[in-house]
């Protein structure tokens, strides 16, 4: 009986210290220069897994839209070999590339980091091509400026590009700003058929807030403040897992809902109704709800700041069906500091009748 125990013991004490863990060929690749007409660049990241239980890529990010990952799904057994693909598109982006890639695995060191860097060169176009966006007497490269996923400690700064077609000189300048948005334009003033750079600086620790946020910023022409240009500036700001410690990692908290499909069923036209989800943290430190809202305006969402360890709460999602009909759906964005899932979506669906 005692010799029995003993075995049971040690492979419990195995089946406890077996882990996986990846181990990439390079963790950076330079694609050189390649031509904006070329379409796309790729690379395969190939890593092995070099612990002793099966190694599963949970999810890989990018920090950009123009940026696509593919990977291997299937657990790569110990000893075995897998791939995490990174295409980046360059047409329409001339320019440096510096694109960062990270993978999320059930390894218990902190996720990879992979980048991708380059410069795509530019393919020579006609100002009215390559200048669409009209802003007044001048004429923009964009009007989007696109910081996609930004670490929350990050200032990351963006170039958009201003063209003056016109018979004079035009002096660009920017009002009422929020404190974390910085604009530089040179030259501040643009000759006739000249051009200028317009740097924007992003402060996303002066933002102050998580996941996809927006900003209208205003352009004005030679100081005429009774005609403003609006500027889109977005970005969608997350935190930095990949700076945790493995203890951090090991300790992390873990978020479940009970539900992420609220069915509310059928609603009356202008009825208000709130439904209840449950949040609890299976982790072993305090779960932070980061953000919890949707971007409509007749859903309300009311979230706890935080979840002890072991503990659950509930959030309340509140619909208003007014000016609403026919069949609804509404998404609900719940982000918090699990680092496995740090974003959730839970969807509203109702049926609103007359």
């Amino acid at each position: 009986m005692k010799l029995k125990l003993s075995v049971l013991l040690l492979l419990a004490a195995f089946s406890l210290s077996a882990q996986p863990k990846i181990a990439f060929d390079k963790i950076r690749h330079d694609f050189g220069k390649v031509k904006e007409g070329d379409g796309t660049a790729s690379y395969d990241f190939t890593f092995k897994n070099t612990g002793t239980a099966p190694l599963i890529i949970q999810d890989v990010k990018t920090t950009c839209g123009c940026t696509t990952p593919e990977w291997t799904k299937q657990p790569i057994r110990p000893g075995a070999t897998g791939f995490v693909k990174v295409s980046y598109d360059v047409k329409g982006r001339p320019g440096a590339i510096n694109k960062t890639i990270t993978v999320y695995s059930n390894s218990p060191s902190a996720p990879a980091q992979l980048q991708i860097v380059g410069e795509v060169t530019a393919v020579e176009r006609h100002p009215s091509e390559a200048f669409r966006y009209i802003a007044g007497s001048i004429r923009l490269d964009d009007m989007h400026v696109a910081f996609n996923r930004v670490y929350s400690y990050e200032k990351p700064s963006l170039v958009v590009t201003a063209y003056n077609p016109g018979p004079d000189a035009v002096k660009v300048s920017f009002i009422d700003l929020p404190a974390y948005i910085k604009t530089e334009v040179t030259p501040a003033t643009i000759k006739k058929g000249g051009k200028a750079t317009i740097k924007l600086t992003y402060d996303a620790a002066g933002k102050n807030n998580w996941g996809f946020v927006s900003d209208r910023i205003s352009l004005i022409l030679n100081d005429n403040r009774e005609k403003d240009y609006k500027l889109t500036v977005t970005a969608t700001i997350e935190e930095d897992f990949s700076r945790w410690t493995t203890a951090q990692l090991q300790n992390a908290p873990v978020i479940s809902v009970d539900r992420q499909i609220i069915d509310a069923g059928k609603i009356r036209k202008g009825e208000k109704k709130a439904y209840q989800v449950k949040l609890t943290n299976n982790g072993k430190s305090k779960l932070m709800i980061r953000k919890a809202e949707s971007v409509s305006p007749l859903v309300t969402v009311d979230a706890p700041k935080e979840v002890n360890a072991g503990a659950s709460a509930d959030m309340t999602v509140t619909y208003d069906s007014t000016g609403q009909s026919g069949e609804q759906s509404k998404a609900i964005t719940l982000i918090s500091n699990d680092p496995k899932n740090a974003q959730i979506i839970v969807r509203l669906k109702a049926d609103v009748t007359e």
